[in-house]
């Protein structure tokens, strides 16, 4: 009894779920709206961000795993679109280890990488974004040093 009770939960509940709007953290997607908009609403920033196009599309970008929705108006404030968005870890491309309690999280292409991931052993992730900060800073430190020279990349002053 209460195995069918919790099954005929799920099957009621799961149609809701198949309705919301799925974005990979750290990726994007696109919505095309059903008309113009003017303005955009985000009810949890920190999870999504979405920014207008072309006034009938919006680009929606996962910022953190969690819950939120959107909501767009037109110029006179009615509602054209409003939606649910569940950003979540993206899984393909993704391996993920686990050693007793410490898990690390790697992105696979040609090879992997370790990456900081929300649920990752403190320390493996500590030391991947210390490692992502020094890259980033390397990289903004040579792009001042190039907008800083007025040579040619391989040219000569002479």
């Amino acid at each position: 009894m209460r195995a069918l009770l919790l099954a005929a939960l799920i099957a009621t509940a799961a149609p809701a779920w198949a309705d919301d709007r799925y974005v990979d953290v750290e990726h994007a997607d696109v919505v095309r709206l059903p008309a113009p908009a003017a303005t955009i609403i985000i009810g949890n920033p920190a999870i999504a961000d979405a920014v207008i196009h072309d006034r009938s599309t919006l680009i929606v970008t996962g910022k953190m795993a969690g819950r939120t929705n959107i909501i767009a108006l037109d110029r006179r404030g009615r509602v054209i679109f409003a939606d649910d968005i569940v950003v979540g870890s993206a899984r393909r491309g993704q391996v993920v280890v686990q050693r007793g309690m410490n898990r690390t999280t790697y992105a696979c292409g040609q090879g992997c990488d370790a990456v900081a991931a929300v649920g990752d052993d403190a320390d493996t992730f500590d030391r991947v974004t210390s490692q992502q900060q020094t890259r980033i800073q390397l990289a903004q430190d040579a792009v001042a040093a190039s907008e800083g020279s007025d040579a040619l990349a391989g040219g000569s002053d002479e």
